[in-house]
């Protein structure tokens, strides 16, 4: 995919769900729709990951992610990752809440997107966080802004 890096989509199947499929395969929910508590979660989750990648920081992942996104972010992959981030975009400085989308097909998978400050860029890229029916991570990565879901 042009200008997006994925540091992981959870497995083949989520790869496909998310890469494969058009925006008109999700639905965007209504913010009175959203799972706040989840959407925190998230946010929390993936500003603790980037803080930590920021400071040096690559340690293992635990219940709180699928048993893909431990096994595909390893401290290693963590460490190339961030490298990447830096290198695109500079380092992570936060990230605020745009919008959560769903599978049409009622697949249990929350999409949360949202928009990346970095240092070294004025464009807020955006910053993607999956979540599964059981509340774990299952995807996550950084990419150019695109208004559309891609």
């Amino acid at each position: 995919m042009k200008h997006s890096l994925w540091l992981l989509a959870g497995g083949a199947l989520l790869v496909a769900l998310i890469a494969g499929c058009g925006a008109s395969d999700y639905r965007k929910l209504p913010e009175s729709e959203v799972d706040s508590d989840l959407r925190a979660s998230a946010q929390e989750l993936a500003t603790r990951m980037l803080s930590s990648w920021r400071e040096g920081r690559f340690e293992p992942l635990g219940e709180e992610a699928t048993l893909a996104v431990r096994s595909g972010l390893s401290p290693e992959a963590q460490e190339q990752a961030y490298e990447q981030i830096r290198g695109m975009f500079g380092d992570f400085e936060s990230m605020d809440y745009v919008e959560t989308w769903v599978p049409s097909d009622g697949s249990s998978l929350f999409v949360f997107r949202f928009r990346g400050k970095f240092s070294g860029t004025e464009a807020r890229p955006e910053i993607r966080v999956v979540m599964d029916g059981e509340r774990k991570l299952s995807g996550f990565w950084a990419r150019q802004w695109n208004d559309k879901l891609q």
